[in-house]
């Protein structure tokens, strides 16, 4: 049951559920419950930012050759 859960939440977590919804859908008392159990499911600031760079830009071919490494 523990696995079918936290299949649950990382679903809707992965679907950019708000903690508060997470939290009520699980039956949690308290948002830090829910927190405490998945955090580490929730993108960080720089997940998100790359994330809606991506989406606005999409498949743009980079305009500059990546760079070397200096003595390749």
């Amino acid at each position: 049951m523990h696995d079918l859960r936290h299949f649950y939440a990382s679903l809707l977590i992965k679907h950019r559920e708000n903690v508060k919804t997470v939290q009520k859908r699980l039956g949690h008392a308290k948002p830090s419950i829910t927190l405490d159990t998945y955090t580490h499911l929730w993108p960080d600031d720089e997940d998100t930012t790359r994330a809606a760079v991506e989406e606005v830009l999409g498949d743009v071919p980079p305009l500059c050759p990546p760079r070397r490494a200096y003595g390749t």
